[in-house]
């Protein structure tokens, strides 16, 4: 026979303090579990000892929640409430707090036996509560470590860290009941010390005092939370002595700083300027694009050489691609004059190569193919020019030049160099632009860059002409996560924290108001950005891209998503090294941006800066277009096969936004 459901009653936890990263000594460290604690790969002994994140779903999960919603509706309603004490849950975590499990197992691969709190009910379990702010080192271990806590947020209209009696935040305070406890040994009979383990001889405040104080916690919130922070009545002294100097000596507590936001650089000239305001170009000169060619019909991958805007208000821009290519090819700019029509290379995922040799020898790079065997046709039918451009594009994926040096300053054994710009892989990076990172447990937050910088060291012990050099490549600047906070009034929707926030940059704000005008009405959630960290420094391996407003690429999937009820910050997206397969990784220095590029260029390319539109007309071979053997050969059209089309090597007839525009089966958008 099947069992009935038991039905819950939610309770909602409206305000968290949670951080999923956390700046420690400078440096941005996951608020969790460490990747390597994460590795589930076996010892030499065939033993796994690692961490697994519990899902909301998992009996752990609900038996934690079930628990703290019970206790929070008994400490907050009282005993009106009291016939839905067992019958309350919480509906999640405070944002940003996730709970994970300790897991060990045997070498015959049988899991370690431990106590769990849904089993049997004992007050500890090999779970742990990660998001204090004080970092991962400041987890709770059960429910009733973690309830303080949870109660003092949802009482506390201050947020006062002093007022919060958990053992993260009130570690001193817990000390403070030792000395009464040898207080009280000294003045009772020493019969009262064997008392202490009987059952039921013990006076009623000698047990209380044995106990771990969190018990008595729920008496909290009765009291002011707009008074001076005062000392938890669970943790006064049972005994008559009182203890003075325990708490006069007893170092103050320090709740963490009060985030900061770090001021915008400012621009250094009218195109940096331009890139830092909402609905301008969504592609900068020097970067990688995927762009739509009409004359074929196909989408094809191209250097962005120039850009500008119209003189009028009509808000018209253009920009002028070179398409990448083979060293044979001289492949003439072509015109782009709508956004439509051009996206960013990590935008979308690059199709398999047409020739067969190619994808059977993926480890070959573009500079190792011999163009002239496989336009021969040695190596098998295929389109050279597009396999050429997927390749260029992927070996530019993994390099980086650093531009406009700022200053230098001095440093031990050598010096830091600080620069206004990078080209990272496909893209162009300012200062005070908004960056995808590697970092946090969904991948999603964004950090807004204040500094590049390079510290370049010698090796004092060489001498030359033998001196080498070492560079390391970092930024700098705020942490920002997407949050969100019920907003079930479409008219009048609560005013987000970050709206006082000036230093994040306008289109990040302009993009969240665009994204709101549909989040609120339709999911009664309010989105805003959240700073979890500020004056971090991030390695440049840590960075996946630059961001972009989901209002200006991502409508559809945006919209699909709310109507889902899956949120408003999808993963759209894909990361530097993605394409190639290297994943996390600093990339190759090249001097400028065009020798990035190698032969994958026509001899005499140039990169044209600033927005001026050109005074004649451009594209159609009226730039840079020196003449060569191929010069019939075109991005999307061979002379080998005239209806080509790269088009037929994507299928974007049927998007799927939860996975991504699919290429060739197993490349998505």
């Amino acid at each position: 026979m099947t069992q009935p459901l038991t039905s819950f009653w939610p309770i909602f936890a409206v305000k968290s303090d949670g951080h999923d990263v956390v700046n420690q000594k400078g440096r941005v460290v996951r608020n969790g579990p460490t990747q390597e604690q994460l590795d589930r790969t076996p010892n030499e002994q065939g033993q796994c000892d690692y961490y697994r994140l519990i899902e909301k779903d998992d009996p752990k999960h609900i038996d934690w929640r079930k628990k703290l919603g019970g206790m929070l509706l008994r400490e907050m309603g009282g005993k009106q409430h009291e016939d839905k004490w067992q019958q309350t849950i919480l509906w999640d975590f405070p944002e940003n707090y996730k709970l994970y499990e300790h897991i060990k197992t045997k070498a015959d691969g049988q899991a370690k036996t431990v106590k769990n709190h849904s089993g049997g009910g004992h007050d500890r379990q090999d779970a742990y509560l990660y998001g204090n702010p004080r970092g991962p080192r400041k987890r709770y271990r059960s429910p009733a470590d973690f309830f303080p806590h949870l109660l003092w947020l949802c009482t506390d209209e201050n947020s006062d860290y002093q007022n919060c009696t958990c053992k993260m935040c009130s570690p001193v305070q817990l000390e403070v009941e030792k000395p009464v406890v040898k207080t009280e040994v000294k003045t009772e009979p020493s019969i009262a010390i064997k008392k202490e383990g009987g059952a039921g001889t013990a006076p009623p405040h000698s047990v209380v005092t044995g106990r771990n104080p969190i018990v008595a916690v729920p008496a909290l919130p009765r009291r002011s939370v707009s008074g001076p922070p005062t000392a938890s009545p669970s943790l006064k002294p049972a005994g008559p002595t009182p203890a003075p100097t325990q708490t006069t000596s007893a170092p103050p507590i320090r709740p963490p700083a009060v985030l900061q936001s770090s001021p915008l650089p400012q621009p250094r000239g009218n195109e940096q300027l331009t890139d830092s305001r909402y609905g301008q170009f969504i592609c900068r000169t020097g970067e990688v694009v995927w762009f739509y060619r009409p004359k074929t019909s196909a989408w094809g991958l191209g250097l962005v050489i120039r850009r500008w805007a119209a003189k009028d208000d009509s808000g018209s821009k253009a920009y002028l691609v070179q398409p990448l290519s083979h060293p044979l090819d001289s492949a003439t700019p072509e015109v782009v004059t709508t956004d439509e029509h051009i996206k960013p290379w990590l935008a979308w995922s690059a199709p398999s190569c047409t020739f067969a040799y190619l994808q059977q020898n993926p480890q070959l790079r573009y500079d190792q193919v011999d163009w002239n065997a496989l336009l021969s046709g040695q190596y098998g039918q295929g389109i050279a020019d597009v396999d050429a451009s997927i390749m260029a594009a992927k070996a530019i994926d993994a390099t980086y030049t650093l531009f406009e040096r700022v200053k230098t300053l001095p440093v031990p054994n050598g010096e830091e160099r600080h620069y206004n710009g990078i080209f990272l892989g496909a893209e162009k990076v300012w200062r005070g632009d908004p960056v995808r990172i590697r970092l946090g447990s969904l991948g999603t937050d964004l950090m807004v860059i204040t500094d590049i910088v390079e510290r370049v060291t010698t090796n004092p012990t060489q001498k030359p002409p033998a001196v080498q050099t070492t560079s390391q490549i970092w930024v700098t600047g705020d942490i920002y996560s997407y949050s969100t906070m019920p907003a079930t009034d479409s008219s009048k929707p609560p005013t987000a924290p970050s709206e006082s926030n000036s230093n994040i940059p306008i289109r990040m704000r302009e993009d969240m108001a665009w994204r709101n005008r549909m989040l609120v009405p339709m999911n009664q959630n309010l989105g805003w950005w959240r700073l979890i960290s500020s004056a971090s420094r991030v390695d440049m391996a840590d960075i996946k891209g630059r961001w972009y407003e989901t209002s200006l690429l991502f409508q559809d999937s945006f919209t699909k998503a709310v109507k889902n009820n899956e949120g408003g910050n999808g993963i759209w997206m894909n990361a530097r090294g993605d394409a190639s397969g290297v994943g996390r990784n600093t990339g190759l220095s090249r001097p400028d941006r065009i020798a990035a590029f190698g032969s994958a260029l026509p001899k005499g390319t140039q990169l044209v800066e600033g927005l001026e539109p050109p005074t004649q007309p451009v594209g159609a071979r009226g730039q840079h277009a020196p003449t060569s053997d191929m010069q019939g050969l075109d991005l999307g059209v061979g002379t080998t096969a005239t209806d080509f089309s790269l088009d037929d090597f994507m299928n974007v007839e049927h998007l799927d936004d939860t996975a991504g525009v699919d290429f060739d089966h197993g490349f998505r958008f």
